[in-house]
């Protein structure tokens, strides 16, 4: 059996130093007048390429230490933290495209907890990048009127220069941007630029990934809670009894303001509701192609209406006779076994921004 023989410490050379050693002998090997004179590398060239080298040792092993992680809190997390550290930087953001309310979104922690910011996605510095498409170096942020002072005041923080460039998948679908904020010493520099497009160049492909991981794992748990609803309230008889406690759970499930069950009434051609919790209203009729539950009613398909006094369907009429005010809207069609419709379910107004897929 052959003896691995242990390398003795003292001889390692880091990768540092054999470069620098292998520097030093090219233009050693230059001044003893070799075969030099054939070929010249110039000692700037070499430095140069010696830092390229150890960049791309540096983006290797970012790319697998953050591939290691599952959720996304600790990809954007690990992520921002790299940005701001090799930057020299005193913060970094990292804004994500909802495609389903339009919005960018940020994950911030603080202390223990975590703290979620939306804005729409062509608004401030981040929605340019993202419409656009190009990186920007804003030098002061006060001064740029693409800057959003909403965001500082509702952070506390105060931007005072800029870094932004776009997140593309290798398609080349912008799905973010990743933003450095407040250079230390000096301003940002074309090379900051440079690798900060480079660092948002390799965490794509897990941002993508865990995207879309985490799409699955809030689908499941949304089934799962389902389910054990429906468990709960099977052994329910009266039908108002019964709908009251649907009601009541979809509204918590949701983390909403409140929510209806419209049943269609053959008869009549009506959409009616006698649940409406939280408003306490009576019987509610009317024609079921009507506004946004007569439109799932009979599309057959779910709408998440993120700003609800934008959408020509919805009818402030029932606002203005209850004293309320919609925001937010997630209307699905209730269907039997053999996929007759007959109903609907709308949830208002999520708590903390509009309604997620």
């Amino acid at each position: 059996m052959e003896k691995t023989e242990k390398e003795n410490p003292k001889n390692k050379v880091s990768g540092k130093k054999k470069q620098d050693n292998f520097i030093d002998a090219i233009s050693t090997s230059q001044k003893n007048g070799g075969k030099g004179k054939n070929v010249t590398i110039e000692h700037g060239k070499l430095l140069k390429l010696n830092k390229r080298l150890e960049q791309a040792e540096f983006l290797l092993e970012m790319t697998r230490e953050i591939a290691g992680f599952e959720s996304l809190s600790e990809v954007l997390n690990r992520l921002i933290e790299i940005v701001a550290n090799e930057l020299d930087c005193e913060r970094s953001t990292l804004f994500l495209n909802d495609e389903q309310t339009g919005e960018l979104y940020s994950r911030v922690a603080l202390g223990d907890l975590e703290r979620e910011i939306r804005v729409l996605n062509d608004q401030g510095v981040a929605g340019h990048v993202f419409t656009h498409g190009e990186s920007l170096t804003i030098h002061d942020a006060k001064a740029d009127p693409r800057h959003d002072q909403s965001i500082d005041e509702e952070t506390g923080f105060t931007t005072k220069n800029i870094l932004a460039v776009p997140v593309r998948t290798m398609a080349g679908q912008i799905i973010g941007v990743l933003q450095a904020l407040n250079k230390n010493k000096g301003r940002f520099t074309r090379e900051d630029l440079t690798l900060l497009e480079t660092l948002s160049s390799q965490a794509s492909v897990t941002l993508a990934g865990t995207q879309q991981v985490e799409r699955i794992r809030k689908k499941r748990a949304q089934e799962m809670e389902f389910l054990d609803t429906v468990a709960t309230i099977t052994a329910e008889v009266d039908l108002n009894r019964l709908l009251q406690n649907v009601v009541g759970e979809i509204t918590r499930m949701l983390d909403a303001d409140r929510s209806t069950i419209f049943i269609n009434d053959p008869k009549t051609n009506e959409l009616f509701s006698r649940v409406a919790g939280g408003d306490g209203v009576g019987e509610i009729r009317l024609p079921n192609h009507v506004g946004i539950a007569g439109t799932v009613f009979t599309s057959g398909e779910t709408l998440n209406i993120p700003h609800a006094y934008a959408d020509l369907r919805f009818n402030p009429g029932f606002d203005k006779k209850i004293g309320y005010f919609t925001q937010s809207v997630l209307c699905s069609p209730i269907t039997t076994k053999e996929g007759e419709i007959i109903g609907v379910s709308q949830v208002l107004n999520k708590k903390g921004g509009p309604f997620t897929d």
